[in-house]
């Protein structure tokens, strides 16, 4: 990976359309950190109008409707970086260690602040172009044992308990995204994210 020393396992990269920025959530994020100074300024530095996308990623997830103890959220990670994506209009958030697939709304401090509509192919399709918060999805899908789901939270959209992957495709008007189940290679969740560029 292209991290700055062995023990700071962070880094971006931009792939096509994307910039990704890569944290690592079992490191100190805390405000004033490293990682939080670095995250802070590398998601501040993209030039969107050339990466019009945004993707934040990270181990430990922010979201997760799962019922085993073993995954609990620490809500002092999203009260320390949660505001982060909000201010620099990260389009999606992705995480594992959850043993299962979830997707949200545009959600912030637990609120949908957008919801995706359907497309004419049934698709949901969250609108950028007027940015109000992240999608979130846990992909933790790949292996070991799946983990089972409680009662959702109101921002959880689509929850699967299979394995699988996510893959996708972007431009710089829109990313398309698809969890594929592993078993039957059948797409079981299909979303977009769009934006409007300006010329």
């Amino acid at each position: 990976m292209p991290t700055p020393a062995k023990d700071k396992p962070w880094y971006s990269i931009e792939q096509g359309s994307i910039h990704f920025t890569v944290i690592s959530t079992e490191n100190d994020w805390t405000e004033n950190s490293e990682q939080y100074e670095w995250m802070t300024k590398d998601m501040g530095s993209v030039d969107r109008s050339k990466t019009p996308w945004l993707i934040f990623t990270g181990h430990r997830p922010m979201y997760s409707s799962s019922t085993n103890r073993l995954f609990d959220l620490d809500d002092r990670f999203s009260k320390a970086v949660e505001p982060l994506l909000l201010q620099h209009k990260v389009d999606l958030a992705l995480f594992g260690h959850v043993h299962n697939y979830e997707r949200t709304c545009s959600v912030y401090q637990s609120n949908c602040l957008a919801m995706p509509t359907k497309d004419r192919n049934g698709v949901d399709t969250y609108d950028h172009s007027n940015y109000s918060a992240p999608v979130q999805a846990v992909i933790g899908m790949a292996g070991f044992s799946l983990t089972k789901f409680s009662k959702p939270g109101s921002w959880s959209l689509t929850r699967i308990s299979d394995f699988g992957y996510l893959r996708g495709h972007a431009t710089k008007e829109d990313i398309n995204l698809e969890f594929v189940n592993a078993n039957t290679r059948q797409v079981q969740d299909s979303f977009r994210i769009t934006k409007r560029q300006n010329r």
